[in-house]
């Protein structure tokens, strides 16, 4: 099966690069002498019209073979066929029927990932689950429940469409229009700036954030009191509510509107406890429901109980960790990191990560004697109702891979129990599917086309192993496990690797397309034929420059693998 994915993955991968050259060439009315998938000898033919069909035995390739591929071979050509030759076509058709492979192999992932849009026949609604007080958002007046219906006059219908015009408008105002209760509201909101980045610098971006999201607090609590009503009752930091006076609830606010509706009678409680049960491996957790009676109190105008939703509450702390240094304990409740403020665990944890692998981006970009690596944060919290401050120091270990190149692993143990409630999808329409599945399909893959060609930029300077480079057997090895993950996970390897491919065609290398543009666009610059000379060294460079990046990755290849040979024979 291993196998069998691989030829898949390459085959259709070979077919669709080949088939953009050969499209393009008969476009232009360019003879097409053989249409071959694979190298070496031939297991099958096909003759359609004036072109050979061919399936060869090395699927480690292919070639579309046209008329007159070479200025001197067009002039042994008899009169009637000279005017289809390749290199007798202007040199912008030569050149369009060279881009076609590359750009067929990007047109591909395109077309996978326009499919993946298509299969989202639901999608979430553009309803505030949750507006995170220090945010935009809830600044404007926005609450949980909103339901958002147009932003700068364009209708939203869906959270996606949400994400898609405030991403893009950082530090920009957008009016936006919202429903509550039946009635429309229009405010004015600035999406706050947010930056992200891989410690490479391959992926950096930046984006706005309104300070929504599409899930509902859920009814996991933290104290806010020790000695509140409801700790007085017995309920514990993380009790899971599910029901008050028989009533079941989900959600943080469906809790809140009970206990206002006790108007201060005592309200019977359900709940779940976690106990942990500690092995070897990793620490489990166990449920035992309890039952408790709570009297709410009469609070600011509101009956309150004393407890909150248990987001940014810590609920684990490992021992001699840089949290435990730091002095954070299970219960404190973080309020702000480096003077941000944070109501969402995720996004706090996403801000230290993205911090340090900007530090690491901008160490790397230092030069020959770059700084110490800064990774202490400042960290204020809520003990016992008093506010506090301390400074967290992150620990960032470096290691080296099976290829050699240098990676990070961010530590600083701690976590939380943090549940929420999503709001079940809606119908997605064709039409409307259709425009977000396309606007998908071509941001997915710009993405990752950008990431690989600052891939490549990185490794000239070094920045990347070269053991990274990989061969056949690694491109079977990724197949495979994709293969026998399912076949999304295989589509979208395919899709990494078309784009992969696409960009190494057009490096300008002799023999590649990338080569072959490059001396078009000599020939254009000389206004006449390059010497036959001048093309061959070309040639010569460009297929000594292939052979040795082929002996590069089948090094890297075997040098992976090596320790399975050596098991398979001393299994022998």
């Amino acid at each position: 099966m291993s196998f069998l994915y691989f030829i898949i993955l390459i085959g259709v991968l070979v077919f669709v690069h080949e088939l953009g050259h050969f499209l393009v060439a008969r476009l232009f009315d360019v003879k097409v002498l053989r249409f071959a998938l694979g190298f070496g000898p031939t297991i099958a033919t096909y003759q359609r019209g004036e072109t050979e069909y061919a399936l060869c035995a090395l699927p480690l390739g292919g070639y579309v073979q046209m008329l007159g591929g070479d200025l001197e071979s067009v002039e042994e050509l008899p009169e009637e066929d000279r005017s289809r030759a390749l290199m007798a076509k202007p040199i912008w058709q030569r050149s369009l029927i060279i881009l076609a492979g590359p750009l067929a192999n990007f047109i591909l992932p395109i077309f996978i990932y326009f499919i993946f849009g298509m299969m989202q026949t639901t999608a979430p609604p553009a309803v505030v689950g949750q507006a995170y007080p220090e945010a935009p958002a809830a600044q404007a007046g926005m609450q949980a429940g909103d339901v958002i219906v147009e932003i700068e006059g364009k209708p939203v219908r869906f959270f996606h469409d949400v994400a898609r015009y405030t991403r893009p408008a950082y530090d920009q105002p957008l009016e936006i229009v919202y429903e509550r209760n039946g009635q429309r509201h229009t405010v004015t909101v600035t999406p706050a700036r947010f930056q992200a980045t891989d410690y490479l610098g391959l992926d950096q971006r930046t984006y706005g954030l309104i300070g929504m999201h599409l899930g509902t607090a859920g009814s996991t609590i933290a104290l806010t009191e020790h000695d509140g009503p409801a700790a007085r009752a017995g309920l514990a930091y993380f009790d899971h509510i599910i029901a008050v006076d028989g009533h079941p609830v989900q959600r943080f606010h469906e809790l809140e509107a009970r206990i206002q509706e006790s108007a201060g009678k005592p309200v019977e409680i359900q709940a779940l406890r976690p106990f942990p049960l500690h092995v070897d491996y990793g620490t489990f957790y166990k449920q035992r429901l309890i039952n408790v009676t709570v009297t709410p109190e009469h609070i600011d105008g509101s009956y309150d109980i004393g407890v909150t939703p248990s987001e940014m509450v810590i609920a684990q702390v490992d021992p001699d960790s840089p949290v435990a240094r730091a002095g954070l304990k299970p219960g404190d409740r973080i309020l702000a990191v480096d003077d941000r403020k944070f109501s969402s665990w995720s996004l706090m944890v996403s801000h230290i990560h993205n911090t340090i692998n900007q530090r690491i981006v901008d160490r790397d970009n230092a030069g020959d004697d770059p700084p110490p690596l800064d990774t202490n944060f400042q960290v204020a919290f809520l003990r016992d109702g008093e506010q506090l401050k301390t400074t967290l120091t992150t620990d960032v270990d470096s290691y080296q891979d099976q290829t050699e190149q240098v990676r990070y692993r961010i530590f600083n143990g701690w976590d939380s129990f943090r549940n929420s409630v999503e709001p079940e999808n809606i119908p997605h329409p064709f039409f409307s599917r259709v425009v977000y599945s396309t606007s998908e399909a071509f941001s997915q893959t710009w993405k990752f086309t950008r990431m690989m060609t600052l891939g490549l930029v990185r490794l000239a300077e070094g920045r990347v192993s070269t053991k990274s480079i990989g061969g056949p057997i690694m491109i079977g090895e990724l197949a495979a496990e994709a293969g026998r993950a399912g076949w999304e996970p295989f589509l979208e390897m395919m899709a990494l690797i078309s784009i992969n491919l696409a960009i190494l065609n057009l490096l300008p290398i002799p023999v590649l397309d990338g080569g072959q543009l490059l001396l078009f666009a000599l020939e254009a610059i000389k206004r006449g034929p390059l010497s036959f000379r001048t093309r061959q060294i070309a040639a010569y460079i460009g297929f000594t420059m292939i052979l040795m990046l082929m002996i590069l990755a089948f090094k890297n290849d075997i040098e992976r693998n090596w320790h399975r040979a050596v098991e398979y024979f001393e299994s022998r």
